[in-house]
């Protein structure tokens, strides 16, 4: 079965492959329970599925922060805000977008190679039934 979105297509096999490679090379990032990974990446909606499912199979929370905010205020505030963001996962294009901040940053692009290297299978995420999995900012206008 295929999956297609703005243009391109993706298998559920491919999908899990690479959801599972961008995990290993997270967990060899320090990502695990209650690490928040700030997924600041491509605005290719289609990749969006695989980070956030590397994020989650790695046993880390996910936290979209979106590259267009502003990098002195909305999302600076993100970053900073979530104090346990240890790892970053974007695109080299955009690390000078993004504010100052601790812990590593892994760059999809750059990074694909070494990434494409590690296992296909998921890995052991260490996770219990109350672990973080998601974090989420909103403007105030949400109820």
């Amino acid at each position: 079965m295929l999956w297609f979105c703005e243009g391109q297509q993706l298998t559920y096999a491919e999908l899990e492959r690479r959801a599972n490679q961008l995990a290993h090379h997270l967990r060899g990032l320090g990502v695990g329970p209650e690490v928040v990974v700030g997924a600041c990446a491509s605005s290719a909606r289609w990749r969006w599925w695989w980070d956030c499912l590397g994020v989650l199979k790695a046993g880390g929370a996910y936290l979209p922060p979106r590259p267009e905010l502003p990098a002195k205020s909305g999302l600076s505030y993100m970053l900073c805000d979530a104090r346990r963001a240890l790892v970053l996962v974007t695109q080299a294009a955009l690390v000078g977008r993004l504010p100052e901040r601790p812990g590593r940053v892994a760059r999809l692009d750059e990074d694909w190679g070494e990434i494409t290297r590690q296992p296909a299978t998921a890995p052991a995420s260490g996770i219990k039934p109350d672990n973080l999995a998601y974090v989420i900012y909103t403007s105030g206008s949400t109820r």
